[in-house]
């Protein structure tokens, strides 16, 4: 595998590095997620090298529609004419000032300053979805080489991995969360997050991974996977237990305010999406309950 997968990171903050990835085949190479426009020159060298060793970039995979992954799109598409392919999250894909205003909640909070600068600087430009990712989706790059599509709900709806067979090598997006942020790297489904915690463990233990590729980790082996799993697990029960423990007859902005702080986490927009969901989901399995714009605990 090292000698058709090549990567290229830059640190975000400390502790939270983003990879993306080139992955050659003799037929055709495809590019895993795009990074941020800041490293475009990697990126592209990422797919120049694709095509001077093998088939050029066909395909460019998306794990999911955050700016951070799809910051070099545009760049990409102009260079490759690749076709770009996704599990969902297309109007933020194909539309980045409608991906400002709903990623940042711009018709609910206030927007700090440079918060749009910071967002949108990001990405370069929107492009087309050719093919949306279905769960046992193929790409064979070559006779060798064949990436296996897998959805992965959690942080975000839409998120999937791909699973090199022949290396045994699953490239990922944000399923294993960067837990270092200052604010938090949350989730769309904790239900569908833990579920797909558990499918990965599934996999990592029965031997059909060997080595874990994810967009905010170093390369992990099957223990260290093990062990991202875990502290990821642990952190959607922290959010869980702070919620429960929070709501006490109070508004949803205090909720989120004191969730935020008990968690050592800024209240941001990320936090806000974040604790709604949460607030729901619990309020459907029967733990909260919400009356007059208090929640309290069941």
């Amino acid at each position: 595998m090292s000698a058709r997968l090549r990567s290229t990171h830059t640190m975000l903050m400390p502790g939270v590095p983003l990879y993306v990835h080139a992955l050659h085949g003799k037929r055709y190479s495809v590019l895993i997620d795009t990074g941020i426009a800041a490293r475009q020159g990697h990126v592209l060298e990422l797919c120049r090298e694709a095509g001077q060793e093998a088939g050029k970039v066909a395909f460019v995979l998306l794990t999911h529609a955050h700016a951070d992954h799809i910051g070099n799109n545009r760049a990409v598409w102009q260079a490759t004419g690749a076709h770009f392919a996704a599990g969902g999250g297309a109007r933020w894909i194909e539309n980045q000032e409608l991906h400002y205003r709903e990623f940042c909640l711009t018709d609910i909070l206030a927007e700090p300053t440079q918060q749009r600068e910071e967002i949108l600087g990001l990405m370069d430009g929107p492009v087309s979805l050719s093919l949306r990712l279905e769960e046992g989706m193929q790409f064979v790059l070559d006779d060798e080489t064949v990436l296996e599509t897998l959805r992965f709900p959690g942080h975000k709806l839409e998120e999937v991995g791909f699973l090199e067979h022949s290396s045994r090598t699953l490239i990922l997006g944000d399923v294993l969360l960067a837990l270092a942020t200052p604010f938090f790297h949350g989730f769309e489904t904790a239900s569908g997050f833990r579920a797909s915690l558990n499918k990965l463990e599934g996999l990592i233990h029965s031997g059909q991974v060997q080595q874990v590729r994810a967009a905010h980790h170093p390369p992990l082996n099957p223990e260290e996977a093990s062990h991202a799993v875990r502290l990821t697990r642990s952190f959607l029960d922290e959010v869980e237990q702070a919620t429960l423990e929070t709501a006490s007859g109070v508004d949803f902005e205090t909720l989120w305010r004191r969730v935020s702080a008990t968690l050592g986490r800024e209240p941001d927009f990320r936090g806000y999406a974040m604790l709604k969901v949460q607030v729901a989901e619990l309020e459907i399995a029967g733990r909260l309950t919400q009356h007059q714009g208090q929640i309290e605990r069941r």
